[in-house]
């Protein structure tokens, strides 16, 4: 296929294009997707109601823009448009994305169609072939039938007769008998033969005949899909160009937004993250703190495993002062959080703030240096420096990404519902404690600094139950005092 080469290049363009679109930020003011009636819109519904959300939203942000930029309402009203941009390239991806899987559906039929009609042609040839074959075997048998019975009707029955009467002895009459048998059983498989061929030669015409209707109808949806292909690539080119201009703007209002958080928290020293951070950076650290998680919960079923076997071999003797202990015992293991600042408990960035959805845990602006402590008694899990960019041209500071410096606890004490609960602290100058350490509520395992996606020094602190991944981040002022 001639276009072959040209859709190919067309599609590595698109995959680069969709592969860059995979920076999409991730946490801005609106989570749509967690909208029932967003997620329940069709895909034009969304974009009509993604339309109108920005034009209310520029609105907003001209009216506010009017008396300052340099303020949270207006960074926050930024960070909800820069959310709908990011839904808007979403659906433009997913368009995309089918626009490329209707190419290569097109592209597959198309081929298929050429395949189909090359063999046609070879079994019309064939047929062609054959037919003429079958047709001189047939002229020559009815020529040879016809001769055969053009003599019997001269001869007639009479001749026959008189054949067999005029022997002049018995030997005789059996030879003749023999001749005439032999002759009819002749004329009959000369018919016979005749017959067949005449079949042959019908089903070779009429399955010519298909071949040939078939051919055409390929020909005809050749042309149907080539027109489609082209009309297809056309749309393809447009929406990437459309996607484009989207992709462009959406990196002018996240740097306009990053920029005005920066003033903003250089006035008021209430340091935070990144607002619009990548996807692909979080699934990336997500996926370690998992594993951690998961290693240190099948430690602990092993170890309860062991426990109950040996307690179940205790005899009942002081079945009273076990019974009481077991209640101290539980009362104790409640699990109770402390500040893992104790100098700054002031939270200077909320959990899921306003135009900033994606704040999985809070913020306590302090200087370089504050004392770090473990909110509560447990394992450490993770301790470790992110100095390995996640991707090209990831956000670094000094040479950290994500969270930078950062440690994870496993805590012994569960929630009141029994389930497991995890803190991170995240952007530290220096770490104390290594994995597989057990600390005590209270102790310091770092200092903060500013390591990582941060504008300046605080201790970023989440909180993760039941388990440890980046969607179980519940709101820590829940367990602290």
């Amino acid at each position: 296929m001639k276009q072959s080469g040209f859709f190919t290049r067309m599609l590595s363009v698109l995959l680069a294009f969709c592969f860059m679109t995979g920076t999409l930020c991730f946490g801005n003011g609106v989570t749509l997707a967690a909208d029932t009636q967003y997620s329940n819109m069709s895909s034009d519904e969304k974009r009509i109601y993604l339309e109108n959300k920005l034009k209310e939203v520029e609105a907003k942000l001209n009216t506010l823009g009017s008396q300052s930029k340099e303020t949270e309402e207006y960074i926050n009203t930024l960070d909800e448009k820069i959310s709908y941009l990011k839904n808007q390239l979403e659906l433009d991806a997913q368009t995309v994305e089918s626009s490329k899987a209707k190419i290569t559906a097109l592209e597959k039929q198309y081929s298929d169609n050429e395949a189909e009609i090359e063999q046609l042609g070879t079994d019309i040839k064939e047929l062609e072939v054959k037919k003429t074959e079958l047709q001189a075997e047939f002229n020559e048998s009815y020529k040879m039938y016809a001769q055969r019975a053009k003599a019997m009707y001269v001869s007639g029955q009479a001749s026959t007769l008189a054949a067999l009467l005029t022997c002049d002895d018995l030997a005789t009459l059996l030879t003749r008998v023999e001749m005439i048998v032999r002759v009819t059983r002749a004329d009959g498989n000369l018919l016979s033969s005749l017959l067949d061929e005449g079949d042959d030669l019908k089903a070779t015409q009429t399955s010519l005949e298909e071949k040939q209707k078939t051919l055409t109808d390929t020909q005809i949806q050749l042309e149907k899909n080539k027109e489609e292909l082209d009309k297809t690539i056309i749309r393809l080119e447009a929406q990437q160009k459309d996607m484009a201009v989207k992709q462009t703007q959406f990196e002018e209002q996240k740097k306009e937004s990053d920029e005005l958080l920066i003033k903003l928290q250089t006035q008021t020293g209430a340091y935070s993250e990144e607002r619009n951070q990548d996807l692909r950076e979080l699934q990336i650290v997500n996926a370690e703190i998992e594993e951690a998680a998961e290693r240190y919960r099948r430690q602990m079923e092993e170890r309860t495993t062991t426990t109950t076997t040996t307690t179940t071999q205790r005899t009942t003797q002081g079945q009273n002062t076990t019974k009481a202990t077991t209640k101290a015992t539980t009362a104790s293991s409640r699990l109770s959080l402390t500040y893992p600042v104790p100098a700054y408990t002031r939270i200077t960035t909320a959990y899921g703030s306003a135009g900033y959805a994606g704040h999985t845990g809070v913020d306590f602006a302090c200087p370089t240096g504050s004392r770090v402590v473990a909110a509560e008694s447990g394992t450490v899990i993770i301790s470790k420096d992110i100095t390995t960019a996640p991707y090209a041209g990831a956000r670094t500071v000094g040479g950290y990404y994500s969270y930078g410096r950062y440690i994870v606890i496993a805590h012994d004490k569960k929630d009141s519902s029994g389930n497991y609960v995890y803190t991170l602290y995240a952007h530290n100058s220096s770490r104390l404690v290594s994995e597989g350490d057990y600390v005590s509520k209270g102790e310091t395992i770092a200092y903060s600094g500013e390591t990582g996606n941060t504008y300046g020094p605080h201790c970023h602190f989440e909180v993760r139950t039941p388990n440890a991944s980046y969607g179980s981040c519940v709101n820590p002022t829940i367990y602290l005092p």
